[in-house]
């Protein structure tokens, strides 16, 4: 997800959801973090959208929230 576009207060609340700094986002779960920042971002627009609605979105639906191509598994 492309996150250059949100304010610094949007990324500190990406934090606050997630327990980890910036620095720590390499390191930390990714699917909390895709969560943290959809909701974030998804919140422009439907503001009254909550953690567990995005919890239960499937990768589609996130990147129609968002507007961004999020890493999809494959199997082999």
């Amino acid at each position: 997800m492309d996150i250059s576009q949100l304010k610094m207060k949007d990324l500190a609340e990406v934090e606050t959801l997630t327990g980890l700094n910036m620095d720590e986002w390499d390191s930390g779960s990714k699917v909390k973090l895709t969560i943290a920042i959809a909701l974030v971002m998804g919140k422009k627009s439907q503001p009254d959208l909550t953690w567990e609605q995005v919890e239960n979105m499937s990768v589609d639906e996130l990147q129609a929230l968002t507007g961004a191509e999020l890493p999809k598994a494959t199997l082999s």
